[in-house]
């Protein structure tokens, strides 16, 4: 489905250990992955995830166009290439696993009676097993808090989410008790879904709204116990171990952390917008032709602020880079004249730029220009093998959407520590290996 965390690379969160608890994650092609299928071939995930990062991108474009039909840590799992997250709801805790979202808001799962549902291989929430559970009323001031809810029968206020690839879920919104790793937060706002259909995974019940709403998302709610701070590192290594840290564990600073401006927009609070200058190709410099306004001299936590509106969204759920079409015309030919090499064509028309592994490519340096902050990419993300002996460009054109929305994907965050400060409003990077966290 578009909003699924679909994640093909390694993704190896913080390390952070939380009352003596480290949970781990596991790569969606790693052979200790319990979720992966049997018959894939190691180059398999890729392919879906080019698909997969199209149809979530898509799915961005159209909610931007507004088109609505104390710390710890948590173990994330991946499920057919995107990644679930444990965590328990009800009194007494009733454990089951979400897409880890970081473009939706709402956190949602599965709940009996359930009229209309995908099948899942996990036991399915009962909420008249939690004595914490509690719906809310069509006249409650949540009701009316979100463009997601509505009033439902029997005076029950009701969610209704509609993803790009037209899944959708619908049920009551109610309130209980939230645990992740052995922190249990009481009074949490979830969906109770009764009605959901659509291309979910069997190996999953719902989803885990990490985007940047006030008032619905995870991030929002906990935000006394975690100050809006989360972070996440990437790697390319199916067998790294990862986690997901939130709290002042998440905090990202010391030598060559590089912090820009996060933009929120107002009418698009779930996502999480950067400014992006320019991008360096070797020793060549592509501007974005985008107006850029001058960063005003306000500072909060020691970065100045952004008088601008952000221009690129950054996604840990979507795969690919998407790139404002004119520049990434400029792009794709700053790349070709910097690799000494020949182009070939991807066999299956996937992917534009591609060239034979069978020799050292020698990958230039690309480096992403945001305001206050340069980030080089690593040639691990910039480049992949989809097949045996093809690597291809992983940064494609926003064209090939049919939309006008540039993201800034998980593979061009490969190797960085990205530390998101909604207080400060700040995302860092600090460069390392996130196979040895």
């Amino acid at each position: 489905m578009a909003s699924k965390f679909i994640i093909f690379c390694a993704f190896a969160f913080l390390f952070a250990e939380i009352n003596g608890i480290t949970l781990d994650l596991i790569h969606p092609d790693s052979p200790q992955n319990p979720f992966r299928h049997p018959s894939q071939t190691r180059f398999g995930y890729i392919r879906q995830a080019f698909r997969n990062s199209q149809s979530r991108a898509s799915y961005i474009n159209h909610r931007i166009n507004g088109d609505f039909s104390t710390k710890f840590a948590t173990t994330v799992k991946p499920s057919g290439g995107g990644y679930v997250m444990k965590y328990s709801i009800g009194t007494p805790p009733f454990e089951t696993y979400g897409i880890a979202d970081t473009g939706s808001d709402i956190t949602w799962t599965q709940c009996k009676p359930c009229t209309n549902c995908f099948n899942q291989s996990l036991p399915m929430f009962d909420p008249k097993t939690s004595s914490s559970y509690k719906t809310m009323p069509c006249d409650s001031s949540t009701c009316s808090s979100s463009t997601s809810f509505s009033c439902g029968v029997n005076d029950v206020c009701q969610y209704q989410v509609t993803y790009g690839d037209q899944s959708s879920t619908v049920g009551d919104v109610a309130m209980d008790t939230l645990t992740l790793g052995n922190t249990a937060f009481k009074g949490v706002l979830f969906g109770c879904g009764h009605e959901n259909g659509g291309t979910f995974s069997d190996s999953t019940s719902g989803i885990v709204g990490l985007g940047g709403d006030g008032v619905t998302s995870i991030i929002a709610q906990l935000d006394r116990q975690i100050g809006g701070k989360f972070a996440y590192c990437l790697s390319t290594d199916a067998n790294s171990t990862s986690h997901i840290s939130f709290g002042p564990d998440a905090v990202v600073n010391g030598a060559k952390a590089v912090s820009t401006p996060l933009i929120k927009k107002p009418e698009q609070a779930t996502f999480y917008w950067l400014n992006l200058e320019r991008i360096t190709v070797g020793g060549k410099s592509l501007t974005v032709k985008s107006p850029v306004a001058e960063i005003s001299g306000r500072r909060e936590g020691a970065v100045k602020q952004a008088s601008v509106e952000g221009n690129i969204i950054i996604d840990s759920g979507t795969t690919l880079t998407f790139l404002p079409s004119d520049l990434y015309t400029s792009f794709e030919s700053a790349v070709r004249e910097a690799i000494p090499a020949t182009p070939v064509s991807d066999p299956q028309g996937t992917f534009p730029l591609c060239y034979s592994s069978s020799g050292n490519l020698e990958v230039p340096r690309i480096i992403a220009h945001f305001t206050g902050a340069d980030v080089e990419l690593s040639a691990k993300g910039t480049f992949v093998e989809v097949e045996e002996g093809l690597v291809c460009l992983t940064i494609i054109s926003q064209a090939s959407l049919g939309a006008d929305i540039a993201i800034f994907g998980n593979l061009s965050e490969i190797d960085y520590i990205v530390g998101y400060d909604l207080g400060a409003r700040t995302v860092t990077f600090k460069p390392a290996d996130c196979s040895k966290f």
